[in-house]
């Protein structure tokens, strides 16, 4: 997990635990159904941030004897909780809400105070995505996305795509609670505001299938960009002393952490002691590609002429074949 991720979540953390007191507050003051919506919103949100916080914590607990590998995927897994039991909750209860208020004599109160309550809320928020989009901003350039919506689908850090997300979804939610809020006062039909609710739990529950499908694909093993396959199969393909790469295979084992298994079909020349240095100068070019590759195993396949290469590995497809641990 890197600095700025973290940084990110605890910026959200202590903004969110602030809002949502102050805007149940102002539920309890006016009565208002996208208030209630908001506040549910903040307080998903501030479980959101303890769970990711929590997957951090047990992700650095490093390898064991039942976690050989160690537990990266720990904040795949609680990004995925979050995304499906907190989102998709909070979302269900603001359509609820919303759906409930229809109908409902508006109550005579004195909305300013939602007013401050939500300004100071999109102040907050709008600096939680500014740090946020700082951090993504970085994993675009170091990573090489193609824009916000390409880092969206390929980042491997999960916990800040979805930090990030939610940040921006605050924004747009604070905003379509202001416009309720605004509307009933203003013509005293409670229909705005219950409209506004439900717009806010829909808003929410598509924010959670989205980010659940993305996080899915890092729990089940996803593995390295295509771009940075591409530059992987050139760099092991470019040693001194290898003939050909017969199979990659890359897993994210964490958003810091990544495992690459290579079968190198190496020069009949080598001796042993030739075979251990190209394996090394191997694993030396995959970490100047993949620096977060802590987990590399090359394994010595050959490669005969009834083979005629046609099961190199050709940066697109992956044969569907296990081989043995029997690399370093």
């Amino acid at each position: 997990m890197s600095a700025s991720t973290r940084a990110v979540v605890y910026v959200s953390l202590v903004a969110s635990a602030m809002i949502a007191a102050a805007k149940f507050l102002a539920y309890l003051a006016t009565g208002n159904a996208s208030m209630l919506s908001q506040t549910y919103y903040s307080l998903s949100d501030v479980g959101n941030q303890v769970l990711l916080l929590v997957g951090f914590r047990l992700s650095e607990r490093g390898s064991s004897r039942t976690h050989p590998f160690g537990r990266g995927k720990e904040q795949f897994f609680f990004a995925f909780v979050v995304t499906v039991l907190l989102f998709g909750v909070a979302g269900f209860a603001s359509v609820r809400e919303g759906y409930a208020a229809f109908g409902t004599p508006l109550r005579a109160a004195d909305v300013r105070i939602n007013y401050a309550v939500l300004g100071v809320a999109l102040l907050f928020e709008t600096y939680a995505f500014y740090r946020s989009y700082r951090a993504i901003d970085e994993e675009l350039e170091a990573e090489g996305f193609d824009g916000l919506y390409g880092t969206f689908r390929r980042t491997k850090d999960a916990p800040l795509i979805t930090a990030a997300t939610e940040n921006l979804v605050a924004i747009v939610g604070v905003v379509v609670a202001i416009a309720g809020v605004y509307l009933s006062d203003v013509t005293g039909d409670p229909m705005y505001d219950a409209a506004a609710s439900v717009t806010i739990g829909v808003l929410l529950m598509v924010l959670a299938l989205a980010l659940a499908w993305e996080n899915r694909s890092l729990m089940v093993g996803e593995g390295v960009t295509g771009r940075r396959r591409e530059a992987l199969l050139a760099a092991i393909r470019g040693v001194d002393g290898v003939d050909g790469l017969v199979d990659l295979r890359t897993m994210h084992m964490g958003p810091d952490s990544v495992l690459v298994v290579c079968d190198v079909g190496f020069s009949p020349e080598l001796d042993t002691r030739g075979v251990e240095a190209v394996v090394d100068d191997v694993e030396d070019a995959i970490r100047a590609v993949v620096p977060n590759a802590d987990r590399i195993y090359v394994e010595a396949e050959s490669i005969g002429a009834d083979t005629n290469g046609e099961h190199e590995a050709d940066g697109t497809d992956e044969p569907d074949r296990p081989g043995p641990d029997r690399g370093r």
